[in-house]
C-alpha cells in the first residue's frame, strides 16, 4: 500500500478557512491586531480573514490605506489622533459602518461632510468641530457620540437612535434647543450640557434612557411626564427637586438622583410600579421618601442620607434584594430584618475626616487632602492620630517596609514632583528632606529592596533611595503617562500606562524585560495576587490576569463597575476592584476556588463575584486592614468607610472571558 500523503496544513488553518460556521465563531473573538499573525499562517487563512466584515473599533488604525488593503471586508475602524484625511484615506473608508474618530483634533467640519453615507455608528468626541458642522447627509446613522464638541441640533439626521452630546469640560448650552425631529431617538446623554426646562419639554417621547447628570438649569417647573416610554433616568448631581420628582413617569425601571441637593426631607416618589433600582445617595431625602418606595423595588442605594432616621423600616418593600446604606443612621435591627428575609445589606463603619478629596490610604487608614495627609487610628475607634503638612499637592502614598515611615508623592505649582518621607511613629511626625523628581508624580510603589519607584506623567519612572535621599535611576521607556505601579515578588517592577500596556522592568539593570499588551483601554490599576499573578485594571472595566513568568494572559474579570480605578489583593488570594462608578467588587481569584469546580459541571475558568458596596462617587482607594476589614474612600467624600469582607464562598456567577 502506498504511504498516506503528509498533511502539512495545520488544523487551525482548516478550521478557519474550511469550516465557515466554526471559522466565523473563532474569528468573531479576535481583533484586527490578531489578523496580522493569522494572515501569515497560510494563504487560505489570509483569504478567509480578508473577507470577514471586521467591525473592530477598539484597535487603533494608524495607516488607513494599508488597513483597507489588508482587510478589504472591514466595516469598523478607530483612527489614531492626528490622522490625515487625504483623498486616499477618505476612499479607504468607503463602506465603513462603524467609525471612531474620538480625540482626532484635526477632524473638521469639512472632514465630516466627506464621511461615507454608510455609517451607522460615529464617535467624534472631543474633535475640533463648530456649531456649523453637519452630518445630516448620514441618513443611515443610528449612534452618534459628539460630546465635548460643537455639532448643532439642526445638523443631526432623524435616523438617530442613540445620541451623546454631553459636555463636561467646555461650556455648551441646550437652553431652548429642540430635538423633537429625532423621532426615533431612544437613548440621550446630555450630562453637563445645561439642559433647561424648555429643552426638556421638546425631547422626543420615544426616549427610553435619559442622562441629565450635572444639568443644573432645571427648575421646579421641569416635567418628565410626557416621556411616557422612559425606563432609565440618570440625574445625579442635577437640580431636580421635590416637584420635578413627582412628574416622573410610571414606566421608570431605574432612577439615579444621587447628589441632588435640592431635595428636602419631605420629598416623595410618585407611584412607580416598575421601579427596580433607586439611588438617592448623598442627598437630603428623609423618612418620607423611604415610606413612598414602591413594593417592587429590588435595589436601594442610600449611602450618606443624613435626613433618613432610625425610625424607618422596609417592611413595605418585600422583594428588596440589596440595600446599600453606609453613613445612613438606620436602626441595626432593620438591617438584621432585611438580611433575615434574604436582602444583602453590606456591613460598614466609617471614620471622619476633613477637607476635600481623600486620595490614598495606608495600613492605618491614611487620607490625603490638598497638601495634607490625615492619619487615623482605626483600632482606637477612628480618631485622627496626626496630620502631616506636605509641601505641595499630594498625589500618592506608599508605606515603607519598616512600618514606621510613609513615602508621600507631591507636586508643586510648577508641576515639579518630590518624594517626601515621614516618620509617622514619632510624636509629632517628622519629615525628612524632600527628594526632587522634576516631573508630576502620579503613582508610588515600594520595591523589594526598600527603594521607592515614582511614576510620572511623562512616562518615566524615577527610582529613589530614601535612605540616601537620592535618585538612583530613571526608567524611560513608557509611551504614555504612568498610571499604576506595583512591585513583583521576583524584585521586578510592573508599570501600568495609559497606552494600555504593562511593562516589566529589571530595575537593577534598568531594562524593560517584557511588555504585556492586549489591554484595549488604558491601565489604571495594578495588584499582585497572593499566588504571584498580576492583575491589571483598565479604563474599559476589565481586569486582566497575567502569569508573569510565562508572560501569558490567563483570564479576564468582566463586571459592570465602569473604569477599574483601584485594585487590592487580599491575603487569602481574593481580589477587590473599585471603580469610577463607586462599585466595589470582590472576586474569588484563588486557585483553590478553581479547583473546587471539579465535578460541578461548570467551566473551570468561572469565578465568584460579590458586590461589597455601591458608593455615591468613584472609588479612589482600597486598603486591606490588619483586622480583616477593607478601608475605602469615595472621590469627593470627607470620610473613610470600613467594609466588612465576607468569607470565601463557592458561588460562581461570573467567568473569565
Amino acid at each position: 500500500m502506498a504511504a498516506p500523503a503528509v498533511d502539512d496544513v495545520p488544523l487551525l488553518v482548516r478550521v478557519l478557512a474550511g469550516n465557515p460556521a466554526t471559522g466565523a465563531s473563532i474569528l468573531s473573538c479576535l481583533t484586527a491586531v490578531d489578523t496580522r499573525p493569522l494572515r501569515r499562517l497560510h494563504v487560505a487563512v489570509a483569504g478567509a480573514v480578508a473577507g470577514v466584515p471586521w467591525a473592530d473599533t477598539a484597535t487603533r488604525v494608524a495607516d488607513t490605506v494599508r488597513w483597507r488593503a489588508a482587510l478589504p471586508g472591514a466595516v469598523g475602524a478607530r483612527l489614531v489622533e492626528g490622522h490625515l484625511f487625504s483623498d486616499a484615506v477618505v476612499a479607504a473608508l468607503a463602506g465603513v459602518t462603524h467609525l471612531d474618530l474620538s480625540g482626532c483634533y484635526n477632524v473638521s467640519d469639512e472632514v465630516l461632510r466627506r464621511l461615507p453615507p454608510t455609517l451607522r455608528t460615529l464617535n467624534v468626541r472631543g474633535c475640533s468641530l463648530t456649531e456649523r458642522a453637519s452630518i445630516a447627509h448620514l441618513s443611515a446613522l443610528e449612534v452618534l457620540n459628539c460630546s465635548e464638541t460643537g455639532i448643532a441640533a439642526a445638523g443631526l439626521p432623524p435616523s438617530l437612535q442613540e445620541l451623546n452630546i454631553s459636555i463636561f469640560f467646555a461650556h455648551n448650552s441646550l437652553a431652548g434647543v429642540s430635538l423633537a425631529h429625532l423621532t426615533r431617538l431612544r437613548v440621550l446623554h446630555v450630562a453637563g450640557a445645561n439642559l433647561d426646562d424648555a429643552a426638556l419639554a421638546l425631547l422626543p417621547p420615544s426616549l427610553v434612557t435619559l442622562d441629565v447628570e450635572l444639568c443644573t438649569d432645571l427648575t421646579a417647573e421641569a416635567s418628565f411626564a410626557r416621556l411616557a416610554a422612559l425606563q432609565s433616568l440618570h440625574a445625579a448631581n442635577s437640580s431636580l427637586c421635590d416637584a420635578s420628582l413627582m412628574t416622573l413617569p410610571p414606566s421608570l425601571v431605574y432612577l439615579d438622583v444621587r447628589g441632588c441637593n435640592d431635595f428636602t426631607h419631605a420629598a416623595t416618589l410618585p407611584p412607580l410600579p416598575a421601579l427596580r433600582t433607586l439611588d438617592v445617595s448623598d442627598s437630603k431625602v428623609g423618612d418620607a421618601l423611604v415610606a413612598s418606595l414602591p413594593a417592587g423595588l429590588t435595589e436601594l442605594r442610600m449611602v450618606q442620607c443624613r435626613g433618613v432616621t432610625a425610625r424607618v423600616n422596609f417592611d413595605h418593600v418585600p422583594v428588596l434584594q440589596a440595600l446599600y446604606s453606609m453613613g445612613t443612621a438606620l436602626d441595626p435591627a432593620v438591617a438584621v430584618a432585611c438580611r433575615t428575609r434574604g436582602c444583602d445589606v453590606p456591613a460598614a463603619g466609617e471614620v471622619h475626616g476633613r477637607g476635600y478629596v481623600l486620595e490614598s490610604l495606608v495600613a492605618l487608614a491614611v487620607g490625603v487632602d490638598h497638601g495634607q495627609v490625615w492619619l487615623w487610628d482605626v483600632a482606637a475607634g477612628g480618631g485622627v492620630k496626626a496630620v502631616l503638612r506636605a509641601t505641595g499637592r499630594v498625589s500618592a502614598l506608599a508605606p515603607l517596609p519598616d512600618g514606621r515611615r510613609l513615602a508621600v508623592g507631591v507636586w508643586d505649582s510648577r508641576m515639579a514632583g518630590h518624594v517626601q518621607v515621614w516618620d509617622i511613629v514619632r510624636t509629632p511626625p517628622a519629615k525628612m528632606p524632600s527628594i526632587p523628581c522634576d516631573k508630576t508624580l502620579l503613582a508610588l510603589a515600594v520595591l523589594t529592596d526598600g527603594c521607592v519607584a515614582a511614576g510620572c506623567d511623562d512616562g518615566s519612572v524615577w527610582i529613589v533611595d530614601v535612605e540616601a535621599g537620592a535618585v538612583l535611576a530613571v526608567l524611560a521607556g513608557n509611551d504614555d503617562k504612568v498610571t499604576a505601579l506595583t512591585a513583583l515578588p521576583n524584585g521586578a517592577l510592573a508599570v501600568g500606562s495609559w497606552d494600555g500596556t504593562v511593562r516589566l522592568w529589571d530595575v537593577g539593570r534598568t531594562v524593560c524585560v517584557a511588555k504585556l499588551e492586549g489591554h484595549i483601554d488604558g491601565v489604571q490599576s495594578l495588584a499582585v495576587l497572593a499566588d504571584g499573578r498580576l492583575a491589571a485594571g483598565t479604563a474599559g472595566g476589565v481586569v486582566a490576569l497575567w502569569d508573569v513568568g510565562s508572560r501569558t494572559r490567563v483570564g479576564e474579570l468582566v463586571g459592570y463597575c465602569g473604569q477599574v480605578t483601584v485594585l487590592a489583593a487580599l491575603p487569602d488570594g481574593r481580589l477587590v476592584a473599585g471603580s469610577d462608578q463607586g462599585v466595589i467588587q470582590l472576586w474569588d481569584t484563588r486557585r483553590a476556588a478553581a479547583a473546587a469546580m471539579a465535578g460541578t459541571g461548570r467551566p473551570a475558568s468561572t469565578v465568584s463575584m460579590t458586590v461589597l458596596a455601591k458608593m455615591p462617587e468613584g472609588t479612589r482607594v482600597l486598603a486591606p486592614l490588619p483586622d480583616g476589614r477593607l478601608a475605602c474612600t469615595c472621590e469627593y467624600a470627607h470620610k473613610v468607610y470600613l467594609l466588612a469582607v465576607p468569607p470565601p464562598t463557592v458561588s460562581y456567577r461570573y467567568r473569565y472571558r
